[in-house]
């Protein structure tokens, strides 16, 4: 028998409590907390800087309407740095220019999208990536008591 989901199935359910629904407009999703996957990344392979972590290469683009994004390349390594994966691509709006506002808090939501992104890939919080944490009964589940993280992790 394979060990290949060894590490997905022990770390693909979420704990209803460090989520929270999301809405834009019309589309709407469930966002994880992502001190919540660092904790959980942590159990699974040791302290960050010594039994995982990640590496962000982050830059600043000027978009021809005066706004600015930054992107953050984010690869992640667990066990030892020679093992890495990714990048994975986060990206915020740092700049609008229409609304002359700056987004003091786009550098770091960059670098955690993507590092949300590529535990993703790994297997962390699947539930929630998989569409299973959007019916009636996760909404029954957090009624009241869900996440009280105040900044969107998104």
């Amino acid at each position: 028998m394979s060990d290949n989901l060894k590490l997905w199935n022990s770390v693909c359910e979420s704990d209803p409590k460090y989520l929270k629904k999301v809405s834009f407009g019309s589309r709407s999703f469930t966002a994880i907390d992502p001190q919540y996957q660092v904790m959980k990344a942590t159990d699974a392979f040791g302290p960050v800087g010594d039994g995982w972590g990640w590496h962000a290469d982050t830059a600043v683009h000027q978009l021809s309407n005066g706004d600015a994004a930054i992107i953050s390349n984010v690869s992640i390594w667990h066990g030892s740095q020679a093992n890495v994966f990714g990048p994975f691509p986060g990206c915020r709006k740092l700049f609008d220019a229409a609304k002359g506002r700056l987004a003091e808090d786009a550098p770091k939501m960059s670098v955690t999208d993507g590092l949300t992104k590529g535990l993703s890939h790994l297997g962390f919080d699947a539930d929630v990536f998989l569409g299973k944490m959007d019916g009636n009964k996760y909404a029954a589940d957090t009624k009241g008591g869900g996440n009280e993280h105040k900044e969107d992790p998104w």
